[in-house]
């Protein structure tokens, strides 16, 4: 009787990926990774897999300590952008957000092709899976105030403060 072929192993959907947590200034951020790239960064606890860490994360984990002490304002990593071909549009022009700077929901819009696209746009903006490292932080609304954001208002507001985006004396000592 010939062997029984097997079938390649699929991929796992719902895999544990390796995880690290990182301390700062707004709380602790979690970073993951499927071993080649960072896959999400949430603000939220993810679980991942126990034994040794990838060289990636670790990488990860210490450019992001570097970001919060001031002393890096970019980011080189390979990051995994999983989504629709609209978001990774709006992602792109998002990462060419230069660190201290803002942009409108309307002009990453008008970037990627249309006017009217700003509630589109802020849609991607909260798909996506790699904030502060695809810094969806330094989108704003047209008339300056700042909406959503996966972590918090008061995250986004610290973030572009931390980046001298936001000028720190608008707001209250009291609130932070």
């Amino acid at each position: 009787m010939a062997p029984v072929a097997r079938p390649a192993r699929e991929p796992e959907l719902f895999a544990h990926w390796h995880v690290v947590a990182v301390d700062s200034p707004v709380g602790k951020v979690f970073l993951e990774s499927d071993g080649a790239g960072i896959t999400r960064v949430s603000f939220d606890t993810l679980t991942g897999k126990r034994g040794r860490q990838p060289a990636v994360l670790s990488e990860a984990a210490r450019q992001l300590e570097q970001y919060f002490k001031g002393r890096r304002k970019s980011f080189d990593l390979p990051l995994q952008r999983a989504g629709t071909r609209f978001q990774r549009l709006v992602w792109a022009a998002i990462a060419d957000i230069p660190h201290g700077r803002t942009r409108t929901y309307g002009e990453i819009g008008a970037r990627i092709g249309g006017r009217a696209m700003g509630r589109t746009v802020g849609l991607a903006c909260a798909s996506n899976p790699l904030p502060i490292l695809v810094p969806c932080h330094r989108v704003i609304a047209s008339d300056g105030l700042l909406t959503g954001y996966v972590g918090g208002l008061w995250r986004k507001r610290w973030l572009l403060e931390h980046e001298g985006a936001l000028p720190h004396e608008l707001f209250p000592t009291a609130s932070r």
